[in-house]
């Protein structure tokens, strides 16, 4: 107790020794900003990633059956069966048919090329993330003259399309030619969707399976089956299970992260700088708290001298500043984890910085994971013990002689 009592005192502020005061706040500064700017990082990072995972599974699926056949899978609801049967284990939630292909919608005097997307009406196809933000997310009863359609939102807005317009869809199979002219379909539009993803809201429509499987001529046939996952984390090795069920290699499975691979390809190059730049701020954290203790003991290389005169042991003299680094680390960490969860609080409550929409999202996301603040703090609190090791024992090597002659 004694110990940490002369430590408290070595760090008042008096006037011989306002300088030293001043480093202080600046060392508990510096551990704060790494500390922050650690818990800052990687609440940015979990919540880019969270964010794309998201809406891209929202725009797909967590993996995709198709087939390599030009016509596609023939027999999906046997396929069906066989991934949904309780013997594979293959924690298959949902599995959904779709029909998808390239056409040309035309509304009014404006065309732009587009993807049909067809899907049965009692599949779960809009969500929280993929959400219908005008008119109705039931595509009805099929017509034979008239079907519905669902639009994005940035395509909708790109041609001034509104619910209860009608456009027309224009498909080729083939190679378009006198013999083989383009299909064309008149849709109702009941409803305006957005997913958060601009460059798909532009692009991707949908229609009801049987109308896609009649306009494209495709018969009985269907593009792929969709599933749905029980347990995502599985994701990856339920890809490679399945796709030696499903007659591979006439048909194929891939998952999620080897469709969209470009885009968590990103994610992960977000990563890989970052154990770098937040070494540095460690290091340049652990610099601030060495130099301080080390201008401490040249401030009371008296003091140590008398302690010593008075029958202080070389480890009294180590505590009393290894006390002195901890109390400034601690301060620092402390600090810190306010600093990062508050800014981070504030982001996620006010969206304060914003980003362009090419990122997938208006404003910075963020994922707050209360352990990896608990890891951040406990790597901080042993690399504080670490580097006040160093002057801690240099304080207590110095000749008490010496020290009472040091001015």
């Amino acid at each position: 107790m004694v110990n940490f009592f002369l430590a408290k005192r070595f760090l008042r502020s008096k006037k011989e020794s306002s300088f030293i005061s001043f480093i202080t706040t600046i060392s508990v500064a510096g551990i704060a900003i790494g500390v922050a700017a650690l818990i800052i990082a990687v609440s940015v990072l979990g919540g880019f990633e969270r964010e794309i995972t998201e809406k891209t599974i929202s725009l797909s699926s967590h993996i995709q059956v198709t087939s390599f056949k030009k016509e596609g899978i023939a027999d999906y609801n046997a396929v069906i069966k066989q991934l949904n049967d309780p013997e594979n284990d293959l924690f298959v939630k949902e599995a959904h048919p779709y029909v998808q292909r390239e056409a040309v919608i035309k509304f009014k005097d404006r065309t732009e090329g587009i993807i049909i997307k067809g899907v049965r009406n009692e599949d779960s196809v809009f969500s929280k993330q993929r959400k219908i933000v005008q008119g109705t997310g039931t595509l009805g009863i099929i017509d034979s003259s008239v079907s519905n359609i669902i639009v994005g939102n940035k395509l909708a807005n790109k041609l001034n399309i509104a619910v209860g317009s009608k456009v027309f869809i224009i498909a080729t199979v083939g190679i378009p030619s006198a013999a083989n002219t383009p299909a064309v379909k008149g849709f109702n539009v009941v409803g305006i969707y957005e997913s958060g993803l601009k460059e798909y809201d532009d692009v991707l429509l949908y229609t009801d399976m049987k109308d896609a499987q009649k306009l494209f001529s495709m018969g009985p046939y269907v593009t792929g089956i969709e599933l749905f996952l029980t347990d995502t984390g599985k994701i990856r090795k339920v890809t490679n299970e399945i796709k030696a069920q499903v007659d591979y290699p006439n048909n194929n499975a891939r998952n999620v992260y080897q469709i969209y691979k470009g885009l968590f390809t990103w994610v992960e190059l977000q990563k890989e700088p970052i154990p770098v730049v937040l070494g540095l701020i460690i290091i340049v954290a652990a610099i601030n708290i060495i130099g301080f203790l080390l201008m401490l003991v040249l401030e009371k290389t008296e003091t140590i001298g008398i302690l010593k005169s008075l029958g202080a042991k070389n480890t009294d003299i180590t505590f009393i500043f290894f006390f002195q680094g901890m109390l400034i680390s601690l301060a620092g960490i402390i600090s810190g984890n306010i600093l990062g969860y508050g800014l981070c609080f504030l982001q996620l409550k006010y969206d304060l910085i914003k980003i362009p929409e090419i990122y997938y999202m208006s404003s910075v996301p963020l994922e707050i994971d209360i352990n990896t603040g608990i890891v951040i703090t406990l790597i901080a609190v042993l690399l504080s013990i670490l580097v006040t090791v160093i002057p801690s024992y240099m304080a207590s090597r110095l000749n008490p002689i010496t020290s009472l002659r040091f001015k």
